[in-house]
């Protein structure tokens, strides 16, 4: 204790610390120093004081041994409170488990959650049985379909559709540029009209060849009627294209004559124009630009009939079957692996709940321990720590009593050879009775049964879902 401190704050020195569980020892020559016990002392015997025929203990005498006795009596009181307040921590552990026992019952858990997972895993193999007749289903279709048509091949179709049909838009709009350009710059309607029937040119080359590459898949089919219907409707359609891009190259050659005569009017005379011409010469073009702007357009045409034979299986009807059997199959893998997931995750928490209530249980055992700890500890040093109040009243009365003999030149009074002591009371530590320890039963080894029990059950609820994926992994690898 520091010498610094004031005298009236030596009254509320505790004797306790409950943070730290820690007796304060008093400091005999700080507290002489403090309350100026032996300057008391000396100017007392100066006098003569006390008298050599008082019998009772004076002022002084009186007051060292009510402070000291006053500090044991605090120090008392703050251990008291102290082990009130563990000894209310150890009845709430008890009033907890008894509470919560019930609550917490690790086999019912367990129980709950193994019923909880052959539920779950219940339901989902009723939903993947579906998706698996589902799968059977398409399945049969695709092998009846390849029966029937004798293809031994497997079906052949762009796995990114977006990136196949891009094209098409693409080569339109290079299309359409180039023919405005070159028609724009010799109609007399001039941009407008050159854009208005690059379109049309652009449209009619892309529709007739989707359509022409459509029927173009009927030429694989076994049977002769579709065999010679997709080759003559084929060959038509690529006539009338290559017709409809020729005379686009006259229609071009009637606007460059029109510039120079100045006796066309409106787009409709420039293709009946251009059609007479090419009835009369169809291949022979006035000028490059002419021929290049039908090449343009049967390429363009080509382009389509191309992108749409390829978009699916050349052979109609074999690559929509593929397909269908592929989305059931993977529809079903999906479902399976969520499931799977779903299953895990159910046997995670399922252990999670029970390392809950075993963390419970360890932590609140060793809490009930360390409060144990503590108050024992506390209890154990009480009756040392406060019999040194006694050997503290003793050094303040004797640092009293010297100076006032070293001063006086009387004889000293009779109470100078009693030797007072603290009162018993405040020596005796408080009476407390620790509760029994609360029921805590065999949470670990029923905790790690539980352990055991949730991880058999999900281990023999797998094969059931590993048997369905084989049955799927069986047509796969038929090759169908």
């Amino acid at each position: 204790m520091r010498n610094s401190v004031r005298r009236s704050e030596w009254e509320d020195i505790p004797g306790f610390d409950p943070t730290k569980r820690e007796y304060i020892r008093l400091d005999g020559d700080a507290w002489l120093a403090a309350h100026r016990i032996r300057a008391e002392g000396e100017k007392r015997g100066k006098r003569n004081q006390p008298g050599s025929s008082e019998t009772l203990s004076d002022e002084m005498y009186r007051k060292i041994e009510n402070w000291v006795g006053k500090r044991a009596l605090d120090c008392k009181g703050a251990v008291g409170k102290y082990i009130g307040g563990e000894l209310a921590i150890l009845h709430e552990f008890v009033a907890t488990w008894e509470k919560q026992n019930e609550e917490i019952d690790i086999e019912a858990l367990v129980a709950r959650r193994c019923q909880d997972l052959e539920a779950k895993a219940g339901q989902s193999v009723s939903n993947l049985d579906k998706l698996r007749a589902g799968y059977e289903e398409a399945a049969r279709d695709l092998r009846e379909f390849r029966r029937r048509h004798r293809l031994s091949r497997g079906a052949r179709y762009p796995d990114n559709s977006l990136a196949h049909w891009l094209w098409i838009p693409v080569a339109g709009i290079i299309e359409s540029f180039l023919s405005a350009n070159l028609l724009g710059s010799v109609s007399r309607g001039g941009v407008i009209e050159g854009w208005m029937v690059a379109l049309v040119l652009t449209g009619a080359n892309i529709a007739v060849g989707l359509l022409a590459g459509w029927i173009w898949r009927f030429t694989h089919y076994g049977w002769g009627i579709w065999k010679l219907s997709a080759f003559v409707f084929g060959a038509l359609l690529a006539a009338v294209a290559l017709g409809w891009n020729g005379m686009a190259g006259h229609v071009r050659d009637v606007y460059v004559l029109a510039e120079k005569t100045g006796a066309l009017e409106a787009p409709d005379e420039a293709f009946a124009t251009a059609w007479r011409t090419m009835i009369e010469n169809p291949l022979p073009w006035d000028s490059l630009s002419s021929a290049g702007l039908a090449f343009v357009g049967m390429f363009v045409f080509g382009l389509a009939a191309y992108k749409m034979h390829s978009a699916d299986d050349s052979f109609p009807g074999y690559g929509a079957r593929h397909r269908a059997m592929e989305t059931a199959h993977g529809r079903y893998q999906k479902d399976l692996n969520d499931a799977l997931r779903e299953l895990e995750a159910a046997s995670n928490d399922a252990h999670a709940a029970i390392e809950e209530i075993k963390s419970r249980y360890e932590m609140d055992r060793a809490g009930w321990k360390s409060a144990l700890d503590r108050l024992r500890m506390v209890v154990a040093d009480y009756p040392l720590n406060l019999r040194q109040y006694n050997t503290d009243l003793a050094y303040l009365l004797a640092a009293y009593r010297d100076a006032n003999l070293a001063a006086r030149t009387e004889a000293p009074p009779p109470f100078f050879d009693n030797e007072p002591t603290i009162d018993e009371d405040a020596v005796r530590p408080p009476e407390f009775a620790i509760p029994d320890p609360p029921e805590w039963g065999e949470i670990p080894n029923k905790a790690e049964a539980g352990f055991a029990e949730v991880g058999d059950t999900y281990t023999r609820l797998l094969p059931r879902f590993r048997m369905l994926d084989s049955v799927v992994e069986d047509y796969a690898d038929d090759g169908s």
